[in-house]
């Protein structure tokens, strides 16, 4: 199976790979003693933008959000993988481009990627719903690989590492 990934931070390259990374710049020590306890592989990309470093101006969802469906991951489908430890892509050509347009990232490269470990999932269940019982749902149907209620836009959550691929846009 092909899978595709928007370069929405501009860091990628052909050959390389996305590894776990340990951050060492996180104060005060109690806090970094707090994330090196819930990750102790490191956190992707991803999991510094949401879990670490709020401020991002990259930011598609809200990191509270992040924070509920990763306790809901971790008590209830341990199996699955950490978001926080994870890129995201999608399986073929025309969700890229629907991504691109939903994102307005119509400029950015589009890479082919790899990785061991994936699952499945409905990206428009992480945008909450209108109450903490909606909400709680929408993280047990993401986890189970289900669909929402609205049309389901699937993404591919891969564990890192994850291998990149051919540029092809």
């Amino acid at each position: 199976m092909e899978l595709y990934t928007v370069d929405r931070l501009g860091t990628l390259a052909e050959g390389s790979t996305c590894q776990l990374q340990h951050y060492n710049d996180v104060s005060p020590e109690v806090l970094a003693e707090h994330s090196n306890s819930l990750f102790p592989d490191g956190l992707s990309r991803h999991g510094e933008m949401y879990f670490l470093r709020a401020e991002s101006q990259v930011q598609a969802i809200n990191p509270m959000l992040e924070l509920f469906f990763e306790q809901v991951r971790r008590a209830s489908f341990p199996d699955k993988p950490s978001r926080m430890q994870s890129m995201f892509a999608v399986d073929c050509l025309s969700s890229v481009r629907d991504f691109k347009i939903r994102f307005k990232a119509l400029e950015l490269p589009v890479y082919k990627v790899k990785a061991e470990t994936v699952f499945r999932a409905d990206m428009g269940l992480l945008y909450g719903g209108n109450s903490a019982l909606v909400t709680s749902w929408f993280a047990s149907q993401y986890w189970k690989g289900e669909a929402g209620p609205e049309q389901p836009f699937w993404e591919w959550v891969l564990k890192c590492p994850v291998e990149i691929g051919e540029r092809i846009a």
